[in-house]
């Protein structure tokens, strides 16, 4: 894990990780999980965040840069950076069965929805898109399967930074590809590639 400039920050940050498997060990379900982990987020987030580093505050050319900041030694959860440069912008793709919350903490994402409404045994899916808009500092969302397909792009022509939580290390995930059919959808598992591996 990257060290926060400060000793305040760094306190502030691990207070975040002690609180969140607290959370994570004590909650019923994900539901749960989902809404105290967001409130968490929106606790860290409202500071100056000088617990993330300028290190992990670089882009890419080629794509947005995925730093890990966090990864839970019992795998309950992991936290990552991403840092967007404008226009740059993700795949229609899932979270691989878990949970998350996603942050701005500078510039602003667009976001769009889908939901997956039919799976075939080809490896293909129907996907409904149910809505697409633009978020911006300090704001968040959460993600809960099966409602946790969505595109994800920088908006502006600013630096984007957001901050990814979710309830197990992503290693990898599911990327929906357009088919010569409309809603329809090929699958393809992607393998994740950190920035900053831990």
């Amino acid at each position: 894990m990257g060290q926060p400039h400060d000793e305040s920050a760094n306190l502030e940050f691990t207070d975040f990780i002690k609180k969140l498997a607290f959370l994570i060990d004590h909650s019923a379900n994900d539901d749960e999980r989902v809404m105290g982990a967001e409130d968490l987020v929106k606790a860290l987030i409202r500071g100056a965040c000088s617990w993330l580093t300028p290190d992990k505050r670089q882009p890419r050319d080629d794509h947005y840069a995925r730093h890990s900041l966090y990864r839970d030694p019992k795998d309950r959860f992991e936290l990552l950076a991403l840092v967007w440069k404008p226009g740059q912008s993700t795949s229609l793709h899932d979270h691989d069965g878990t949970w998350g919350v996603e942050a701005v903490l500078e510039g602003q994402i667009e976001v769009s929805n889908y939901f997956i409404v039919e799976e075939h045994a080809d490896k293909t899916v129907r996907l409904a898109h149910t809505g697409a808009f633009t978020i911006g500092r300090l704001s968040t969302g959460r993600l809960l399967p099966p409602a946790d397909c969505h595109i994800l792009k920088a908006h502006g022509d600013e630096t984007t930074i957001t901050l990814h939580v979710y309830g197990k290390q992503l290693r990898k995930f599911k990327v929906f590809e357009q088919s010569e059919y409309s809603d329809y959808y090929v699958v393809r598992n992607h393998y994740v590639d950190y920035v900053s591996p831990q």
